[in-house]
């Protein structure tokens, strides 16, 4: 892999469209490998909350007509 030194180098061989669109990638390239890091923060979250609350009762949040074996409120 090349050096960043080795890298600024090149890009100063760049003309300023072609350096403004290489940032440009560069960023788009980090935003995405930033996303791609929330998303599987957030799925391991959601797994670990999901474990955590397993085997609880929820029913005394629900309203009344979707409780378990429940007649509607009239």
């Amino acid at each position: 892999m090349a050096s960043l030194e080795s890298i600024l180098l090149d890009a100063r061989s760049l003309s300023p469209s072609e350096r403004a669109e290489l940032v440009a990638k560069l960023l788009e390239e980090t935003a995405r490998d930033a996303e791609a890091r929330e998303a599987a923060v957030g799925q391991r979250g959601l797994a670990a909350w999901t474990e955590s609350t397993r085997g609880e009762s929820w029913e005394a949040y629900y309203p009344p007509g979707l409780r378990n074996n429940r007649e509607p409120a009239s």
